[in-house]
C-alpha cells in the first residue's frame, strides 16, 4: 500500500509539472511559494529557482499589496476552504495580465493546515473581449445611428429588414419606410438571387456565426455597386438566434484601384522578369550572395551551379570577383553608374560589361547589402561601331561620306598649318550620269559607281582620301602637296583612269568626270571654305565643257555671288510682276502675212534695267525656278494670244528641266483651261537636249502634250546632237532651223547644204520649217527658194511687248 501511494504521488507531481496552460504551485501557510510548475513559469516569467521561497504577494499590483489583498485572499481560503476571484497580476518583467485565481486550503488527515494549492489561469484575452463587448454594445447604438458611409441594419431570422440607418439609405437609395419589412435579397442581382446566394449568406452566418464577402449589389434606381458585406448572427444569452446584423460598404472605387494596381503589378512583374540584365545582390560584410537572377547565373557561374547562398570568392572566377569588387569600391556613398564598359572573361565567353551598384540595408538589422546590376553591352558596342562606320561611310562604295570627309579635311588642314605642304581638295562629278540611270536603271548605275570608285582609288596615293558625297559626286583630299602643279597632275590621273570605257553586263559605256581643284592657304583655310572653292571650280569645269578640271580662282566666287544675287532678284521678280513676255512675229512663206508670234520672256530689273534671258534662264534652270517661270510664260502667252486673230498662234519655249517635274502636262493643260485658248493655237518649242535625257520618259511627256491638241516644234535643229532618230521617235509638227545656218547661207556652202538637207527631210516627213534669224531680204529669198514654210527674224520685226506688238509687216522689195 505505501508503494501504491508513492506511485500515485509521483504521477500527480509529473502531471502538475507537465501542465503549461495553468500556473499550479503550492504555498506555505504563510504564503511562501514552495514549488513551481511549467505553467507558472510560462504565465509569470519566473523560473523555479528564482521564485521558490518568495512570498506570493509579489504577483499582485502595488495597489493590491497596499490594500493587503494577498493576506485577505489567504484568510478567505483558510476560513472557507477555497478562494476564487479575477484580477490583475504582475509578471517578472513588470507587465500585468488578467488572471482567474483559485486558492484551496490544504489540510492533513488531522485537519491541520499544511498550506495552499494555488491555480492561476491567464484570462487576459477573455477579459479584454468582455470589455470590448461591453464597449461595443455601448457604442453600437451611436455607431448605427450616426454612420453614413456604411449601410448598417438588422435582419430577422428569415432575412427581412428590421431597421435602417442613414448610411443604408445613402448607399442603396431606399428610405426606411420603403424598405423595412422587405426581404434583403432585393439588393442582389437577378443572377445571384437565381443561384440562391442570399439564402446561402444567411445559412453561412447562422452556422458559422459570420458571413463576409464582396460582390455586386443593386440600388433602388437599378445601378450596381461593388460592396463588402458582413452578416453577423445575433444570439441571446440562451443561444437563441435573434437575427442578423448586416453591414454593407460601397468599395467600388477601391475595387477599381485594386484592379488597376493588380494590372500594374502584373505588368511590373513581367517587365522585371524580362529585364535583359544580370542582378546580383550580396551581403556587404559576409560576402554571401543573397540574390542572383537567371542572367547573372548564366553570365557569372562557370559551372552553371547555384550562386545564391555561397561566398562570392568561392563560386565566381577571380576575374569576375575582382570586377564586382571594383564596381562596389567605386560606388562611394551614392548610387554609381559606370559608363565605361570592361572586357571580362565570363561563363558566356569574353563580354563587355557595364555595371551599376546600389547600397541598401537588409530588414531586421541584418546588415547592409550591395546590389550589382550588370549589362552585357557587347552587342551594343558592336552595333555602335557599325552605326558609327555607317554614319561615316557611303553605303554603296564603303568610301568615307561627307561627314567623314569634313573630319579628315579639318585634320589635314590643321596638320598643314606649320608644315611645308598644302592641302588640295578635288571635287568630282560624273558627266551625264543621270541619263544612264534613267535609261538603264539605278542598279546598273550603281555598278558603274562601284567600278569608278575602284579606278579612282587606284589612282591615288595611300595617304589620300577618296569620299563619295552622294549620287555621282566624289571628293579627294590630297593632304600633302607642294604646289598646284601636283594637284593638277593628280586630277589628270583621275581623268585618265576614268577615260577607258566601262564594261557592265556586257555593255560598254564611256563616262567622263569634271573636276574642281582648290588649294589651301597656310595662312587661313577651313574645310567649309575649301569645299566651297572646290564646288565653284567644279561648276566652272562643267560650264566650260565637262570632262576636264578647273582651278579655283577668286573671280569664280564673285561670279557665284552674282548668280546668287540674280537668283534672289529673280524670286523677287516672280513675286512682284517684273517679268513680262515679248512677242516676235512668225511670217508665212510669201512673207506677207503674220501667222503667229514666238513668246520670249523679258526681265525689267528695277535697278539693273533690262536683263537678257541668257543671264537668268540658266540660273533659273539650276535653282528650279524654271518651273515657275515656265508656268508664268505659258499663262501670259496664252492669255495674250486669246485676243489675237483666230488664225494666229503663239509659240512658247520649254526648258529641258521642266520635263523633270512630272507636272508639265498639267501646267500646259491648266494654262489652256484658265485662258480659254484653243489648243491648236499653242505651239511648244523644245531643244534636242530634251531627247538626250530620259528619252523614253520625255517622249511619253511629248505624246501626252500632243494629246492635248497643242503643236510641238523642234528648235535649233542642226546644232549639237542632231540625230535622225529623234525625228523617227516622235512626229514633230515643225522644225526650226538654227540662226547660225541662216546667217551663213549666202557665203557658206556647208550651211546651205545643211539647210537643203533639213528642208528636204522635213518636206518628206510633212513637217513645217521655220527659219530663225532672218535679217536680210537676200536671206529671205534664198530660204524661200529652198522651201522654208515660215520665217522669223529682225527683217520682219523685233520682239515687242504686248502693247507694242508688231501687227503689220514692213514692205519688202521682193514682195512688192
Amino acid at each position: 500500500m505505501p508503494e501504491s501511494r508513492e506511485n500515485t504521488d509521483l504521477m500527480y507531481r509529473l502531471l502538475v509539472q507537465s501542465v503549461v496552460d495553468y500556473a499550479i504551485y503550492m504555498l506555505t501557510p504563510d504564503g511562501i511559494v514552495s514549488n513551481w510548475n511549467a505553467g507558472a513559469q510560462r504565465a509569470k516569467g519566473y523560473r523555479a529557482e528564482e521564485i521558490v521561497g518568495q512570498h506570493f504577494s509579489r504577483f499582485y499590483t502595488e495597489d493590491d499589496i497596499a490594500a493587503e489583498l494577498p493576506a485577505r485572499n489567504l484568510a478567505i481560503a483558510l476560513k472557507t476552504g477555497r478562494f476564487e476571484d479575477q484580477g490583475w497580476r504582475v509578471r517578472k518583467d513588470g507587465s500585468t495580465f488578467w488572471a482567474h485565481v483559485v486558492i484551496d486550503a490544504v489540510r492533513d488527515d488531522s485537519g491541520h493546515i499544511v498550506g495552499f494549492a494555488k491555480i492561476t489561469r491567464d484570462d487576459s484575452a477573455r477579459h479584454a473581449a468582455e470589455l470590448a463587448q461591453r464597449e461595443q454594445e455601448r457604442r453600437f447604438r451611436y455607431l448605427v445611428q450616426g454612420v453614413t458611409d456604411y449601410a448598417i441594419y438588422m435582419l430577422d431570422p428569415s432575412g427581412h429588414i428590421v431597421n435602417w440607418n442613414a448610411g443604408a439609405q445613402r448607399a442603396k437609395g431606399y428610405a426606411g419606410e420603403e424598405i423595412i419589412g422587405r426581404h434583403f435579397s432585393v439588393f442582389y442581382t437577378p443572377e445571384d438571387r437565381a443561384s440562391g446566394l442570399p439564402q446561402l449568406a444567411l445559412d453561412t452566418a447562422r452556422n458559422e456565426r459570420r458571413f463576409e464577402a464582396e460582390g455586386w449589389r443593386v440600388r433602388k434606381d437599378g445601378s450596381q455597386f461593388w460592396t463588402n458585406v458582413v452578416i453577423d448572427a445575433i444570439h441571446d444569452d440562451d443561444g437563441s438566434l435573434l437575427g442578423f446584423a448586416k453591414i454593407t460598404r460601397d468599395i467600388t472605387d477601391r475595387r477599381q484601384q485594386e484592379l488597376q494596381l493588380a494590372s500594374l503589378l502584373q505588368f511590373l512583374d513581367s517587365v522585371i522578369s524580362n529585364i535583359p540584365a544580370s542582378v546580383l545582390a550580396k551581403h556587404a560584410a559576409s560576402d554571401e550572395i543573397l540574390l542572383a537572377n537567371s542572367h547573372a547565373q548564366a553570365l557569372f557561374s562557370p559551372t552553371n551551379s547555384t550562386l545564391k547562398g555561397r561566398q562570392a570568392r568561392e563560386c565566381l572566377s577571380p576575374e569576375i570577383a575582382d570586377y564586382i569588387e571594383r564596381q562596389i569600391a567605386s560606388h562611394g556613398s551614392k548610387d554609381a553608374q559606370h559608363d565605361n564598359a570592361t572586357l571580362i572573361n565570363t561563363a558566356a565567353g569574353p563580354r563587355h560589361l557595364r555595371s551599376r551598384t546600389v547600397h541598401g540595408k537588409l530588414p531586421n538589422d541584418e546588415g547592409d547589402y550591395v546590389l550589382v546590376i550588370t549589362e552585357d553591352v557587347t552587342q551594343e558596342l558592336a552595333a555602335y561601331a557599325k552605326i558609327h562606320h555607317m554614319a561615316h561611310h557611303d553605303g554603296l562604295t564603303n568610301l568615307p561620306n561627307r561627314t567623314h570627309l569634313n573630319e579628315r579635311l579639318e585634320s589635314a588642314l590643321q596638320g598643314s598649318v606649320s608644315g611645308e605642304f598644302d592641302v588640295a581638295l578635288l571635287c568630282l562629278d560624273l558627266d551625264n550620269f543621270k541619263s544612264i540611270n534613267d535609261t538603264f536603271g539605278h542598279g546598273f548605275g550603281d555598278k558603274i559607281l562601284l567600278e569608278l570608285a575602284k579606278r579612282l582609288r587606284a589612282s591615288l596615293r595611300s595617304g589620300d582620301t577618296l569620299a563619295r558625297l552622294g549620287g555621282d559626286e566624289f571628293a579627294v583630299i590630297l593632304p600633302q602637296v607642294r604646289n598646284m602643279q601636283e594637284a593638277k597632275h593628280a586630277a589628270q590621273r583621275l581623268l585618265d583612269a576614268v577615260a577607258p570605257a566601262f564594261m557592265v553586263d556586257e555593255q560598254s559605256f564611256a563616262v567622263g568626270i569634271s573636276i574642281g581643284i582648290a588649294l589651301s592657304s597656310r595662312a587661313e583655310s577651313s574645310a567649309e571654305q575649301l569645299l566651297r572653292f572646290g564646288d565653284l571650280a567644279l561648276y566652272e569645269a562643267k560650264r566650260t565643257g565637262r570632262n576636264r578640271f578647273e582651278l579655283f580662282r577668286p573671280e569664280l566666287e564673285t561670279e557665284a555671288l552674282q548668280r546668287r544675287q540674280v537668283e534672289v532678284d529673280l524670286r523677287h521678280a516672280l513675286d512682284h510682276g517684273e517679268l513680262e513676255m515679248h512677242y516676235q512675229p512668225v511670217v508665212a512663206q510669201q512673207g506677207d502675212r503674220i501667222v503667229g508670234y514666238e513668246a520670249l520672256m523679258r526681265w525689267q530689273h528695277p535697278l539693273r534695267g533690262q536683263i537678257p534671258p541668257l543671264d537668268f534662264i540658266p540660273i533659273a534652270e539650276e535653282t528650279g525656278l524654271i518651273h515657275e517661270l515656265g508656268a508664268l510664260a505659258l499663262q501670259l502667252a496664252c492669255q495674250e494670244a486669246v485676243g489675237w486673230p483666230e488664225q494666229q498662234s503663239v509659240a512658247v519655249n520649254l526648258s529641258p528641266v521642266q520635263f523633270s517635274s512630272g507636272d508639265l502636262v498639267k501646267t500646259v493643260a491648266q494654262a489652256l483651261v484658265t485662258t480659254g485658248l484653243a489648243p491648236h493655237r499653242l505651239e511648244l518649242e523644245i531643244t534636242e537636249s530634251v531627247l538626250l535625257d530620259n528619252t523614253d520618259g520625255n517622249i511619253n511627256v511629248l505624246r501626252a502634250l500632243k494629246q492635248l491638241g497643242v503643236r510641238i516644234a523642234l528648235d535649233d535643229f542642226g546644232t549639237g546632237y542632231s540625230s535622225l532618230s529623234y525625228l523617227r521617235s516622235f512626229a514633230f509638227d515643225k522644225i526650226k532651223i538654227d540662226r547660225s545656218f541662216v546667217r551663213d547661207i549666202n557665203h557658206s556652202r556647208e550651211a546651205l547644204s545643211i539647210i537643203r538637207a533639213i528642208t528636204g527631210l522635213s518636206s518628206s516627213l510633212l513637217m513645217e520649217i521655220t527659219a530663225e534669224g532672218v535679217e536680210t531680204e537676200e536671206q529671205f529669198l534664198r530660204l524661200q527658194a529652198e522651201g522654208c514654210s515660215h520665217y522669223q527674224g529682225y527683217l520682219f520685226g523685233r520682239p515687242q511687248s504686248a502693247q507694242t506688238l508688231v501687227k503689220k509687216l514692213p514692205p519688202l522689195r521682193s514682195i512688192s
